[in-house]
């Protein structure tokens, strides 16, 4: 009669056992995952830059700071567009032109100075759609 709570207690043991042989790898698993994915706070990227095109503008800000920048290009217009921007060290171009409805990315490293930024689809720079963007220094960079 005293083999049977000791199998109980045997069997309990041996839960306990296998449940924390899965778990603790799962849970460092996740910790090691969750210190890889944190970025150095000097190398953060920031926010990307909305710049919308219609036709013959571009509205975006005038301004914007040193750095990997990402400019999300969108086409509120009724015509096919692009954009290009062109300054110290940067003459870049989205890869495929943007249809009407649609957006595009665009991945640049801004150094200090002023841009040129405009759509290269056929006349649509003389027709307006250019404007110049100042990019300044870092802060304590």
């Amino acid at each position: 009669m005293r083999r049977e709570p000791m199998k109980q207690t045997d069997d309990l043991s041996k839960t306990w056992r296998y449940a924390f042989c899965l778990l603790v790898p799962i849970l460092l698993f996740g910790l090691t995952a969750a210190i890889g994915s944190e970025e150095p706070q000097g190398e953060k990227a920031a926010a990307p830059v909305e710049v919308r095109l219609s036709e013959y503008a571009i509205e975006m800000p005038q301004t914007l700071v040193a750095g990997p920048t990402t400019f999300l290009v969108r086409n509120e217009g009724k015509k096919i567009h692009s954009f290009k921007i062109q300054g110290p060290g940067v003459d870049e171009l989205l890869a495929k032109p943007v249809p009407p409805q649609a957006n595009g990315t665009l991945q640049v490293t801004l150094q200090p100075g002023e841009y040129k930024v405009y759509c290269p689809v056929g006349s649509h720079e003389l027709k307006g759609m250019t404007r110049k963007l100042l990019v300044t220094a870092k802060q304590g960079g």
